[in-house]
C-alpha cells in the first residue's frame, strides 16, 4: 500500500492509497489554528475544493476523517454565524446543504471515520456519507443537539436521519437534541460500526471498499415511510408529548415536526428548503435568541470568572473530600472522573462503606448510559482512597469540605484541615447557605479558603458557584475556577453573601409558594402554573427533591424577612416529625414511593400527600388563576436578583441569568430571570411589585435598582455601569457585600 499527498488546502488535506489494486481516498479535516474542527465557511470552501478533486479522480472509495485528536467535527461555527447578516446566514446554510448533497450523490462508497465528537453539522456531514464507523471511546458524543439552542438541523439532518433509522426512532432523538456515545449510537442505528480506536482507519477502509448492511426499519417505520395515515399518527403522538412537556414555550420542536412532515409529503428537496427556512425563522424568535445568548454566556463563563484574577491557577493532581454523603460522594466522583486522585474522609467504617456505595452507583449509571465502559469505571473507582483517619491529606492540592450544614461542624473541619494540609493547598467549602468568611476565621490562613458550591445531583447539575470570601486570594479562586472547568462544570464567581446567587434568588420563590399554598391554593395548581411558565418542575416538586429538612434549614437561614404563616411552620414541623422529607424518604408534599411514569417519555404522575397539604392550608381552599400564581412567584426572584446586583454579590445581570438557568433549570427560553424582567419591561415589573406590596406585604417592595432603572428607562447593566464610573455619586445600600468583584 502506498499513499501520496494530492493537494494541500488550509483546513483539509487529501491522501490517496492503493489497496488491492483499487484507489481509496481520504479527506482529512484539520482546521488551521483551532483545537477542533467546525463547519466554518473556510472549512466548507476547502471541502468543496476537495470534492472537485475527488470527482475528477473517481476513487473506488472515500473516507472523511479528522486529524484532530478528539474532534471529528463539532458542526456550525456559531461564533462565526453570529457575525453574519441574515442574508449571509441563508447563503451559508444553502452552501452547506449543497455540499452535503454532493457528498451523498458521489458514485463511490463514502465513510465517516468518527474519532471524536461528531455533532450538529458534523453529524449531518456523516449522515451524507453512506457509512459511519466510530472509535469505541465513551467520551465521544454523536448527535444533533440543535434543538437545545432553539434551532433545528438545517444541513439535511431532519431529512436524512428519519429515512436512515425510521421516523418513530428519529423523532425522540431530534426532539430532545440527544447526543450519545458510540455504542448507544450504534444501538440507535445512527452509525454502522464501533471499533477500537486503533482499528478505526482499517475499519473505515474496509467499509469504503466492501460496505455494510443497512439498518433494519421496524414495521411501524416501514409503514410510516409509505402511508400518510401512519405518519400522521406518529406525528400527532409526538406533537402531543412535546406540548405536554414544553407547554408550547419552545417553537423549535413544533417547527421540527412540521419540517420533517414536509420532507415526507413533498420530497427531499422540499424538506431541505423547509429546514433551511425554519432555522432562519427560529433564529429570530425570542426563544431562539435567548437560548443562543445562554450558549454564548456558557461558553465564555470560565474566561469571565477568571477575569480580574491576577494569578495563574495551581495544578490539581491530588484532592481530598471531607464527608461522603450525597454531595461529598458526588464531588468525589466528579474529581476521580477527571483523573484526579481523591482522599475521602469519613467518620466511621459504616459511613465509608455508604460513601463508596454512592460513588459506585454513580459510576454504574455512567456505564449504563455508555459514558464509561466497565474497565474504565473500575480504573476511575480505584482513584478513590477512603479513610476514617485524617491521614494522607498532606498530598492534597485542593480540599473540598462537604459535611453537615452547621457552622460549628464546618469550622471544626477547617481548623483541623489548616493543621494537616500543605501551606499551598486550597480549602473549599461546599456550603449552600453559611458564610465562607466566617468559616475561614477558623483557620490561620483564611486567604486560601473559598466557597465551591455544587448543586444536587452533582453528576447532572452543570453549575458551580465559586465564592470569594473576605480574605480569599486570587490564586485560590483561579485554581477553583480552573478545577471546575476540568471536571466539566460551568463556574460563576460571586462574593460571599447569604445564599450566594442561586439560593439567594430561589428561596423567595419557594417561600412565596408556601405562602400561596397556605392561603388555600392547591399545590398541584401552583406546580402546574410554574411548569407552564417554564420551570422544569413546580416549587413543591422541587422542595421534595431538595429534601424538606434541608429546605427548612435554608428557609430559616435565608428567608428571615419572608412571611411564615402558621400553616407553613406547622407543615415544616409535621414533615420533620414524621420523616416526610421528600423523594429520599418516599413521602413529602407528594407520595413518591411506587410512583411510575405514565409513559417512558412522560413525567411521573405524582399523588399529593393530603395530610401534609391539609396542615399547610389549615383546611382553607381557594383558587387563583395560573397567570396570577406565576407573577406572585416570579416577582420575588426578579426583586432579589436586583438586590444581588445592588450588593455587588456578582458583577453583572448575565452572571445571574446563567446561574439561575444552570442551577435551577429556570425557563431557558426566557434567557434568565433578569432577561425576563427586562423583556417584560422594568416599568411594568416595578408597577406589579408595588401592587403586590399593597396587597401582600412589604416583601414585594421594589428594590432600589429596579426603581432607578424603570424611572430612567435604562437596563440594569446601564445603571450598574453608571454607578461604577469614578465620579458617580454613591448609592446607599445598608446590605452591601463586604467585598466587590473586580470591575473591568
Amino acid at each position: 500500500m502506498s499513499s501520496a499527498m494530492l493537494t494541500e488546502l488550509t483546513n483539509v488535506r487529501i491522501e490517496s492509497a492503493e489497496i488491492d489494486g483499487r484507489m481509496l481516498m481520504t479527506v482529512w479535516m484539520d482546521a488551521a489554528g483551532k483545537p477542533l474542527n467546525t463547519c466554518s465557511t473556510a472549512m466548507l470552501a476547502d471541502l468543496e475544493a476537495a470534492l472537485e478533486a475527488i470527482e475528477r479522480m473517481n476513487p473506488a472509495g472515500l473516507v472523511f476523517a479528522s486529524a484532530k485528536a478528539r474532534s471529528f467535527n463539532a458542526g456550525a461555527d456559531l461564533f462565526e454565524i453570529r457575525r453574519m447578516s441574515d442574508e449571509q446566514v441563508g447563503q451559508y446554510l444553502q452552501r452547506g446543504q449543497a455540499l452535503f448533497n454532493r457528498i451523498a450523490a458521489l458514485p463511490m462508497p463514502t465513510v465517516a471515520a468518527i474519532n471524536g465528537d461528531c455533532l450538529g453539522g458534523g453529524f449531518e456531514l456523516a449522515l451524507a456519507c453512506r457509512y459511519r464507523v466510530a472509535a469505541d471511546e465513551t467520551s465521544i458524543s454523536i448527535g444533533l443537539p440543535e434543538i437545545k439552542l432553539g434551532l433545528i438541523p438545517a444541513w439535511g439532518g431532519t431529512t436524512r436521519l428519519p429515512r436512515l433509522i425510521g421516523l418513530s426512532r428519529a423523532l425522540p432523538i431530534l426532539l430532545a437534541g440527544k447526543t450519545m456515545p458510540p455504542r448507544k449510537a450504534l444501538k440507535g442505528g445512527l452509525i454502522n460500526e464501533v471499533v477500537r480506536a486503533e482499528a478505526l482507519a482499517a475499519a473505515s477502509r474496509r467499509l469504503a471498499l466492501h460496505g455494510a448492511a443497512a439498518p433494519k426499519l421496524s414495521l411501524v417505520d416501514r409503514a410510516a415511510a409509505r402511508f400518510a395515515a401512519v405518519r400522521r399518527r406518529v406525528f400527532d403522538r409526538a406533537r402531543a408529548e412535546t406540548l405536554e412537556t414544553s407547554h408550547g414555550n419552545y417553537p423549535a420542536p413544533l417547527r421540527l415536526l412540521e419540517v420533517i412532515g414536509i420532507g415526507y409529503e413533498r420530497g427531499f428537496g422540499a424538506g431541505l428548503d423547509a429546514e433551511r427556512q425554519a432555522l432562519l425563522d427560529l433564529v429570530e424568535t425570542p426563544a431562539g435568541q435567548n437560548l443562543l445568548r445562554l450558549f454564548f454566556l456558557r461558553q465564555a463563563a470560565r474566561k469571565r470568572a477568571g477575569e480580574g484574577l491576577n494569578a495563574r491557577p495551581q495544578e490539581v493532581k491530588h484532592a481530598a473530600v471531607i464527608g461522603g454523603g450525597t454531595m461529598g460522594a458526588g464531588i468525589a466522583c466528579a474529581l476521580i472522573r477527571a483523573g484526579i486522585d481523591v482522599r475521602l474522609v469519613e467518620v466511621s467504617p459504616a459511613a465509608v462503606s455508604a460513601a463508596l456505595g454512592r460513588v459506585q452507583k454513580m459510576l454504574d449509571d455512567d456505564v449504563s448510559a455508555g459514558r464509561l465502559d466497565k474497565l474504565a469505571a473500575r480504573h476511575v473507582f480505584n482513584r478513590l482512597s477512603p479513610t476514617t483517619e485524617w491521614t494522607g491529606l498532606e498530598l492534597a492540592d485542593f480540599v473540598v469540605e462537604a459535611v453537615l450544614e452547621t457552622m460549628p461542624a464546618k469550622r471544626e473541619v477547617f481548623a483541623r484541615l489548616d493543621r494537616v494540609v500543605t501551606p499551598g493547598a486550597v480549602l473549599a467549602t461546599n456550603t449552600s447557605s453559611l458564610g465562607v468568611s466566617e468559616i475561614a476565621q477558623a483557620t490561620l490562613h483564611p486567604e486560601r479558603v473559598i466557597g465551591l458550591h455544587f448543586f444536587n445531583p452533582v453528576p447532572k447539575m452543570p453549575l458551580v458557584e465559586v465564592i470569594r470570601g473576605k480574605h480569599s486570594d486570587d490564586v485560590s479562586l483561579a485554581t477553583a475556577v480552573a478545577l471546575a472547568g476540568k471536571i466539566g462544570k460551568t463556574p460563576v464567581l460571586a462574593n460571599d453573601a447569604p445564599g450566594f446567587i442561586v439560593n439567594r434568588v430561589l428561596i423567595p420563590y419557594l417561600a412565596e409558594a408556601l405562602v400561596v399554598a397556605s392561603q388555600g391554593v392547591p399545590i398541584t395548581d401552583i406546580d402546574r402554573a410554574m411548569k407552564q411558565w417554564g420551570m422544569p418542575m413546580g416549587p413543591f416538586e422541587l422542595l421534595d427533591e431538595i429534601g424538606l429538612d434541608i429546605a427548612a434549614h435554608v428557609l430559616r437561614e435565608l428567608g428571615k424577612q419572608w412571611e411564615r404563616p402558621p400553616g407553613v411552620e406547622a407543615a415544616i414541623c409535621e414533615a420533620s416529625n414524621r420523616k416526610w422529607l421528600g423523594t429520599k424518604t418516599g413521602v413529602g408534599f407528594y407520595l413518591h414511593a411506587g410512583a411510575k411514569p405514565r409513559h417512558r417519555r412522560r413525567p411521573l404522575k405524582l399523588v399529593v400527600n393530603e395530610e401534609l397539604s391539609r396542615t399547610l392550608t389549615g383546611g382553607a381552599a381557594s383558587g387563583m388563576e395560573p397567570e396570577a400564581i406565576q407573577w406572585r412567584l416570579v416577582l420575588p426572584m426578579v426583586n432579589e436578583s436586583a438586590r444581588v446586583l445592588e450588593e455587588r454579590v456578582v458583577d453583572s445581570p448575565e452572571t445571574i441569568d446563567l446561574a439561575m438557568v444552570l442551577g435551577t433549570g429556570l425557563a431557558p427560553f426566557r434567557g434568565g430571570i433578569v432577561k425576563f424582567a427586562e423583556d417584560a419591561g422594568l416599568e411594568q415589573i416595578v408597577d406589579r411589585l408595588e401592587q403586590h406590596s399593597h396587597r401582600c406585604g412589604l416583601r414585594f417592595e421594589p428594590a432600589g435598582l429596579l426603581r432607578r432603572a424603570a424611572a430612567q428607562g435604562r437596563s440594569l447593566s446601564q445603571i450598574l455601569q453608571t454607578d461604577r464610573e469614578p465620579n458617580a455619586a454613591p448609592q446607599g445600600n445598608e446590605h452591601a457585600a463586604e467585598s466587590a468583584l473586580p470591575r473591568g
